[in-house]
């Protein structure tokens, strides 16, 4: 009978599938990564044919159909199987790696095939569980920090695959780790920002209520400006908070609509310089006749606009021009807003960190200026949202550039 047709692949096959089949009904991507390993890996040991002198492992016994685990680390097509894996993958057979495939071996050396466990691995949570030839392993994450590099996070999951031999998979979770902290300073960053202005008012309304200084009419015109300026500052915060909200939930879904931007750069231009007159007639405008209309979205464009140009005006020097030009780009399929102001400048270990949220160089200047600290991260999210791109140019003591770059629309009907 032939071999591919024989009840011993019939039956592989139908442990492979049942595998695959479980797994698809498992939520996280590394627990069906681990069940499609180790079902696919028995699978493969049933098909062996138990005649094949050449493939059958020693210590088997053919006759009642047994399989040795201690075999599996040394059937010839292990190797190629694990390194399938594009995660660290292990077979430790009594507390000594028996076989790893390329990430394990990038992540853990060279050398790691025939170490113990306690020299593969230098960390005593990973020694602790894979050293123990008694241990009960069900497969569940063993949350592990230290592996590889020391701020790297790893879960480690062991699957028992014979007696003393485990399937060892480790998945990098240091993304996920990273991400975690930035929503987490995030919340921090965003109620410090709000309870500042906060406490002010509330300090200010707690004098203003004793007699002798709310019946000075200056202390109480004083007073009261400072907590109007508080409490702008807080609706800016807010009200950025929930455009940045917005944007991210919306970053996967590109705009569909044709909009005229050189209009909304023209419009944000005239606004700022009848509102901030002091140094709205400093702003330069420059703007190619004919423009194409880009894919986007009006409002987000505009507070674009409005961000880049404000940011121009408060850190640029006073009296000197804001250079704002807007012209297509070299091949024409982008449009170009470019924005140049002469200040103090940024110093180069700044750059990188611009367009994190609340991130500041000068958090003093910044909240005297009315910064709220989101300006440019809005910027950046409804960049990435209309599929173009943002540079931020700066020397210190000449002053920043900031440009970006929007695809223009395939058609020219604008709405």
């Amino acid at each position: 009978m032939n071999s591919w047709l024989s009840p011993r692949v019939l039956i592989a096959l139908a442990l492979a599938s049942a595998g695959a089949m479980f797994a698809g009904q498992i939520i996280g991507q590394v627990e069906r990564v681990l069940v499609v390993l180790v079902s696919m890996l028995v699978a493969l040991f049933v098909a062996v044919d138990p005649h094949d002198a050449e493939s059958m492992p020693t210590g088997r016994n053919p006759d009642k159909g047994e399989i040795d685990p201690q075999s599996i680390s040394l059937h010839p097509q292990l190797q190629a199987f694990i390194d399938a894996s594009t995660d660290a993958v292990l077979i430790v057979d009594r507390a000594k790696v028996s076989a790893a495939n390329q990430a394990a071996r990038l992540l853990l050396g060279g050398n790691i095939v025939g170490q113990n466990v306690r020299m593969a691995f230098r960390h005593q949570g990973a020694i602790e569980r894979l050293s123990d030839p008694e241990a009960q392993h069900t497969g569940h994450p063993i949350r592990l920090t230290g592996i590889g590099q020391q701020s790297q996070m790893w879960d480690m999951r062991i699957q028992s695959i014979g007696p003393a031999q485990k399937m060892v998979h480790l998945a990098d979770r240091s993304g996920a780790q990273a991400a975690e902290k930035m929503r987490v300073d995030f919340v921090a960053n965003a109620s410090h920002e709000l309870l500042t202005p906060l406490a002010a008012v509330k300090g200010f309304i707690e004098t203003l209520d004793d007699p002798a200084a709310g019946d000075d009419p200056e202390t109480r015109a004083r007073f009261l400006g400072i907590m109007a300026k508080e409490t702008d500052r807080m609706q800016a915060l807010v009200r950025d908070l929930m455009s940045l909200s917005r944007i991210e939930a919306e970053k996967y879904d590109p705009p569909q609509t044709p909009v005229d931007f050189a209009n909304i750069v023209v419009d944000t231009v005239d606004q700022l310089r009848h509102s901030r007159k002091e140094r709205g007639l400093d702003i330069a405008l420059d703007i190619t006749a004919d423009m194409l209309p880009v894919m986007g979205d009006a409002g987000q464009l505009r507070q674009l606009a409005s961000n880049i140009i404000t940011n121009a005006m408060k850190y640029g020097r006073a009296g000197t021009p804001i250079a704002v030009t807007l012209t297509p780009s070299r091949s024409g399929a982008m449009l170009a807003l470019t924005v140049a102001d002469q200040g103090d400048g940024i110093a180069p270990e700044h750059l990188p960190r611009l367009t994190e949220r609340f991130y500041r160089v000068d958090s003093g200047r910044s909240r005297s200026v009315g910064g709220t600290g989101l300006g440019l991260s809005l910027v950046k999210h409804i960049v990435d949202r209309h599929r173009g791109h943002l540079e931020i140019r700066s020397t210190l003591g000449t002053g920043t550039t900031v440009a970006v770059l929007l695809p223009v629309a395939p058609f020219k009907s604008v709405t």
